[in-house]
């Protein structure tokens, strides 16, 4: 089956903070190599999510897991995300790599923008910096910063963060953040595109007024057409030129011979005309992620998308 157009596919590596049932001896291991086989077989980006602590507290009402029990827990390993993409990227030639995404409002601007600019620099500048104002109340809780301000902080860095990669030093006088002038470097090494994840109207709004595109989890392709016009709306609202970028995350399970009605699940030639639907809907970027834990599977996955899906869309 041919496809129509180009769209850039990434892998989620979600055992860099989810529960996977591996200890920690093992895990660097796992990112090492799923990392060099998400290159070899051909995908464009692998990203990562961020948490800096789990909480023993974590509400049950987790929307992406149908019992509402989050896939993580207070004594899951959750890595640093900027220390595990550096390993990656040190093992890799080409594949972009991110974080999806990274929540802002807990970290103190200039660190992060120095992790940001440091990490961008170490892979030749292939980092892709998805942000969100984060969810996990308690967590913001333990890190001692408001959780009503999470929205108003993201969008103070956003500001601080693309004046701080265009002007190199820079003095700031903000709400929540004010400092003398300091130096931020080193150097962007690329353009580094940032996506806004969320589903308010103030995330439409943030995407419009600070990045290149939205990313988002688990959205059909209907909803990415319900959801692109109201960016779009935004998008002309700040005069923006071109286009926003999307990306969508969503689990895959190729399984050749089989047919089913669940999105990105059954045979190949299924799911490519589910990717040609959410191209067509306006999509850049399709993420997958796996229903599985099991490595070798995730692997298999892998390879079963270098082979039989992503050739179509080349």
């Amino acid at each position: 089956m041919s496809a129509t157009r180009d769209i850039e596919f990434g892998v989620m590596l979600s055992s860099t903070s989810n529960n996977y049932g591996l200890s920690d001896d093992e895990l660097p291991a796992v990112f090492r190599e799923m990392g060099m086989a998400i290159e070899d077989h051909g995908f464009d980006v692998l990203v990562a999510g961020d948490h800096i602590a789990y909480p023993e507290e974590i509400p049950t009402d987790y929307e992406f897991s149908k019992s509402g029990e989050p896939p993580f827990g207070h004594t899951t390993s959750v890595y640093n995300v900027f220390q595990v993409l550096a390993q990656v990227g040190a093992l890799t030639d080409d594949l972009r790599l991110g974080t999806n995404v990274c929540a802002v409002p807990y970290r103190h601007p200039i660190d992060l923008t120095k992790q940001v600019l440091s990490l961008d620099s170490l892979t030749g500048g292939r980092f892709d910096f998805g942000v969100a104002p984060g969810w996990l109340k308690t967590e913001f809780d333990a890190l001692d910063v408001p959780f009503e301000e999470r929205g108003s902080r993201t969008d103070e860095f956003l500001a601080l963060f693309n004046r701080a990669r265009e002007e190199g030093e820079l003095s700031f006088d903000g709400r929540h953040h004010s400092f003398d002038t300091v130096g931020f470097h080193p150097e962007p090494a690329g353009d580094i595109p940032i996506w806004v994840g969320g589903y308010s109207g103030a995330t439409f709004r943030r995407i419009a007024e600070f990045a290149d595109g939205w990313t988002t989890l688990w959205d059909t392709p209907e909803e990415v057409v319900a959801a692109r016009k109201r960016i779009m709306n935004a998008w002309t609202d700040y005069d923006r030129d071109g286009e926003p970028e999307i990306a969508v995350l969503r689990p895959v399970n190729v399984q050749p011979g089989e047919s089913t009605d669940r999105v990105l699940t059954g045979d190949p030639d299924d799911i490519i005309e589910d990717v040609q639907a959410y191209i067509d809907a306006g999509a850049t970027r399709l993420i997958v992620d796996f229903f599985t834990t099991d490595i070798d599977a995730q692997k298999e996955q892998l390879e079963y998308m270098g082979e039989e899906i992503i050739p179509s869309f080349s």
